[in-house]
């Protein structure tokens, strides 16, 4: 189904070109591997960038995103009150998730319970808890697996099981969770 316009699409393509041209113009970059085992949208900054300064192209939305511990998570955080968009907010929470720092939890849980934030940022905090989660955030997905949004609930689902995967010492995940088709703009 063809939709007219579609802002969270169209940020992402946008996001697509800038890598391919990146990637073109910089061709030693294609070999450099992300610690966190991810094909990532945009290359990081130098580790010795100042924290001011990334806060302040974190913020600016008149940026491209694509040039876009605690202290880094306080930042990231103000993302999901202060910009409006909902892609720059579910690529925060997915990265919130990769952190893996128990002071993201907070933020996620924060976001998973606001239903003014669009599904896919839910979702995207939803499957983000899955990877950091403790016993009250497994209560907090499974409350929130039957939330009226599917794909809310369906992450929640998702989570929860990345959380039994990640207590049992398994080498292997698999989704054991239903498919569900979901709408997304």
């Amino acid at each position: 189904m063809h939709r007219p316009h579609c802002s969270k699409v169209a940020e992402t393509c946008q996001m697509a070109l800038q890598r391919i041209e990146y990637l073109a113009a910089h061709p030693d970059a294609s070999n450099e591997e992300s610690p966190y085992y991810s094909v990532d949208p945009a290359p990081a900054l130098p580790a010795s960038t100042p924290i001011a300064e990334l806060r302040q192209q974190l913020l600016d939305e008149s940026m491209r995103m694509f040039d876009g511990g605690v202290e880094a998570v306080k930042v990231l955080g103000e993302v999901f009150s202060s910009c409006r968009s909902a892609l720059l907010r579910h690529e925060v929470a997915y990265v919130l998730g990769q952190m893996q720092d128990q002071a993201a939890a907070d933020v996620l849980v924060a976001v998973l319970k606001d239903s003014t934030q669009h599904a896919m940022v839910r979702h995207e905090a939803a499957e983000s808890l899955g990877s950091i989660g403790d016993n009250k955030t497994k209560r907090l997905l499974a409350q929130f697996s039957q939330d009226a949004e599917p794909i809310v609930a369906h992450s929640c689902v998702v989570a929860l099981d990345m959380l039994e995967f990640e207590a049992s010492g398994a080498f292997e995940y698999a989704d054991k969770g239903a498919g569900a088709a979901v709408k997304v703009c």
